[in-house]
Formats: structure tokens, C-alpha cells, sequence
């Protein structure tokens, strides 16, 4: 039994550098597909120059790219909690992911509305009806599939972090005691050699 559960151990730690990597990497391409253009259309009417309507994919759903941000700030938490508080990060990426998978998945209408609301405050417009769009595809699916995998990588954080290592005290204050004031004329030029004040 010992021997199981040390193999389940090892298992387990072997996904903290890989989970920690596939958030901020799942939030980084999440936040990159938000910024990049989903939809464009030329305007153009008798006697006006022609205008290009460009709609990026934080434009038309301003929340994914917060939510993009918060899988990426969730990496750095796991680094830095341990135990429940790790746990909890991990519910708060599962949340977070799956909300911005619902947003990116159920997002065709506000890609429409923000592509005609664009398109009425263009100077090349002149009524009637709002012309034609192309719409990306890579992007969008680029945005789904790194939330989905932020989704699994949330779930391995809350199942298997509580067993993942805390970040190293070494990075800690030191906490050692104060050194002691000199008390005799050899232990002045040795705390003189270390760069310490003899009279303190």
C-alpha cells in the first residue's frame, strides 16, 4: 500500500510544471485569439470614400479577454499557494475558463451587433442595411480550445495541487537573530570585515 501510494505521489507532482505551463500558455493564446481581428467588411456608398470595418474579438466580447487574464494570473497563483488556497485556485480556473468557453462558444450575436454598431458610426455609411461580413475562423477556435484545455488544467489543479510543492522558502525574509555588539578590540575589526557596525 505504501508503495501505491508513493507511485500516486510521484504521479501527481509530475503535473505541477506541466499544469502551471498549460495555464499561461491556455491564457496567453486566449488573450492573443481576443485581440485579433473576427470580423471585417468594406463600406461603401456613391460619392464617399470606401471604409474597412475591422472587429477584434475583445470588441465584440470584452469579457473573454478578462477572463483570458485571469487563467494567466491563476498560473502564477498555483506557484504561489499551497493546500486548500491551491484548491481554490483551482475552482476559480475551472470558473473562469469555462465562462470564457460559454462567452467565445455563444458569442454569434454580439459579433454581429458589434460589427453594425461599427458600421453605423462608419463616415462611409448612409443608411439602410449594414452590408456583409467575413468572419474568422481560426480565432475563435483558437479561443475555445485554450479554455477548454484551461477547463481540464483547472480540474488537475483542484484534484492532484493540494500534493504539489509550495514555492521555496529561500525566497523568504531571513528570520536569523541579530548579530551581537563587539565586545572585545579583535571583535571590532572582524565586524568591520564584514561590513558591520562596530558600535551598534
Amino acid at each position: 500500500m505504501t508503495g501505491d501510494a508513493t507511485t500516486d505521489e510521484n504521479r501527481a507532482r509530475r503535473w505541477y510544471a506541466p499544469t502551471v505551463l498549460g495555464l499561461l500558455a491556455a491564457g496567453g493564446m486566449a488573450f492573443l485569439a481576443s485581440s485579433r481581428q473576427w470580423a471585417n467588411a468594406t463600406v461603401a456608398s456613391d460619392g464617399l470614400p470606401s471604409d474597412t470595418i475591422e472587429i477584434t474579438g475583445s470588441q465584440a466580447l470584452p469579457l473573454m479577454g478578462a477572463l483570458a487574464l485571469v487563467v494567466v494570473t491563476a498560473a502564477l497563483a498555483v506557484l504561489a499557494t499551497g493546500g486548500r488556497m491551491r484548491r481554490g485556485v483551482g475552482i476559480i480556473t475551472v470558473l473562469a475558463a469555462a465562462g470564457g468557453l460559454w462567452v467565445v462558444i455563444t458569442g454569434g450575436g454580439s459579433i454581429d451587433r458589434a460589427f453594425a454598431d461599427a458600421v453605423e458610426q462608419s463616415p462611409a455609411f448612409t443608411g439602410g442595411d449594414v452590408p456583409p461580413f467575413s468572419q474568422s475562423v481560426l480565432w475563435p477556435v483558437v479561443a475555445a480550445a485554450a479554455f477548454a484545455i484551461a477547463v481540464a488544467l483547472g480540474v488537475v489543479t483542484v484534484a492532484m495541487g493540494h500534493r504539489w510543492s509550495a514555492m521555496s522558502r529561500r525566497y523568504e525574509a531571513p528570520t536569523g537573530a541579530a548579530p551581537t555588539r563587539p565586545k572585545t578590540e579583535a571583535d571590532i575589526w572582524k565586524a568591520l570585515d564584514e561590513g558591520r557596525d562596530p558600535t551598534e
